[in-house]
């Protein structure tokens, strides 16, 4: 089968959508499938920064070379919001028989909505120029996509009732796939019993306010004047190191290490540290540092977005905290710090509860979607 993979960023193994989506090519690929990727990098060669720009102009670049291209491929798999211009003109160039999917990487729906709640109550602040672009155009742009398309892949059920419910996406055009670990995050030893010192917390992720960063910097305040000796690591801040340990006050400094950047394939080491994660994102579609850091032993204390009510089981996996509820969260953490036994036994079932999450599965999921497609024909208008 031959398969083109499009998305709306430059591809790295070091970043999130992109990341997986080569993850998802290497597995089809295993399978026998022919794979080609279309990204920034073929549609703005030689750019090295991106904007929003680049966003708005990549939707109708993709189409000129769909229209070129697209008799090549039995599937054109293209990231939410991106083959709207393509398929609205007819799907100009492709084969009499082929298969348009949408791939989500979280809905900019429910992402936008939570940023609006947010803003209501004044725990972020949101740009004038917000509603003209990524609370605006680009959610009637995901909407176009999501019905022109043949079947939308989306990550969670979540975002699967806003499709349904919200924008009128027939629930047979909507797939629910979740994403795979890496090889590096399977087989890894069994957390070791920790050592005496003091409880070791991590976040993974941007230092940004959808990511619970001010959330986490309440809880590491309300931690400390309890007393509690803790360390906390923050992988991946993708901030400077002096920005971000200025973000927290100065007694908590000695407590603080910043990691603003790491290789992926790295990851399982530096988090072999570790001990819990703290994981209060206010929107995710997925949430792959999440998966990523139960796969390397940590207990995850979460909110409830994304991924996590999948895998993050109250009690038996680690503990889910309603969006924004430091004290939820500050409780949850002690919890963990007074009991050992309980911190190492949730260590061990949250490492084993994510290990079914592997990509040769998910590209038979993927594969079978497609043979489906293919085998039935569009399920909307073409």
């Amino acid at each position: 089968m031959r398969v083109l993979l499009a998305i709306h960023h430059p591809l790295s193994q070091d970043l999130g959508a992109p990341g997986v989506t080569l993850a998802l090519g290497r597995a089809l690929q295993a399978r026998g499938c022919t794979v080609d990727y279309y990204s920034y990098g073929e549609a703005f060669p030689g750019e090295r920064h991106h904007s929003a720009l680049h966003n708005l102009r990549f939707p109708w670049i993709l189409s000129a070379h769909l229209a070129r291209a697209a008799r090549n491929y039995d599937v054109l798999d293209v990231t939410t919001g991106d083959a709207w211009p393509w398929a609205r003109a007819g799907r100009p160039g492709a084969a009499a028989r082929h298969a348009l999917v949408t791939r989500s990487h979280g809905l900019e729906h429910t992402v936008s909505e939570q940023l609006r709640a947010d803003a209501r109550e004044g725990k972020a602040r949101l740009s004038w120029k917000y509603p003209l672009y990524h609370g605006g155009f680009r959610l009637w742009e995901v909407a176009q996509t999501l019905r022109l398309a043949d079947r939308s892949v989306l990550l969670n059920e979540a975002d699967a009732a806003y499709a349904r419910e919200r924008l009128r996406v027939p629930a047979p055009k909507l797939s629910l796939i979740p994403h795979g670990l890496a090889e590096a995050f399977h087989g890894l030893p069994a957390p070791a019993p920790p050592p005496d010192g003091p409880l070791r917390l991590a976040t993974v992720g941007t230092f940004i306010q959808r990511k619970g960063r001010e959330d986490v910097i309440a809880a590491a305040s309300r931690l400390h004047a309890w007393g509690l000796d803790f360390t906390l690591t923050l992988y991946g801040t993708g901030t400077p190191e002096a920005e971000v340990r200025g973000a927290f006050p100065a007694p908590l400094q000695p407590r603080l290490r910043v990691v603003p950047h790491y290789a992926h394939a790295t990851l399982p080491g530096l988090l072999a540290r570790e001990e819990v994660l703290l994981f209060p994102s206010h929107a995710e579609g997925y949430g792959m540092a999440l998966v990523e850091a139960m796969a390397s032993g940590l207990v995850p204390v979460s909110t409830p977005v994304g991924v996590a009510p999948s895998v993050v089981h109250p009690g038996r996996t680690g503990f889910l905290v309603p969006i924004g509820d430091v004290d939820a969260l500050v409780h949850a953490v002690r919890t963990l710090a007074r009991d050992t036994a309980l911190r190492q036994a949730l260590r061990r079932a949250a490492q084993a509860q994510v290990q079914g999450l592997t990509w040769p599965d998910i590209a038979t999921r993927t594969l079978s979607l497609y043979e489906e497609v293919l085998r039935v024909g569009s399920l909307g208008s073409r």
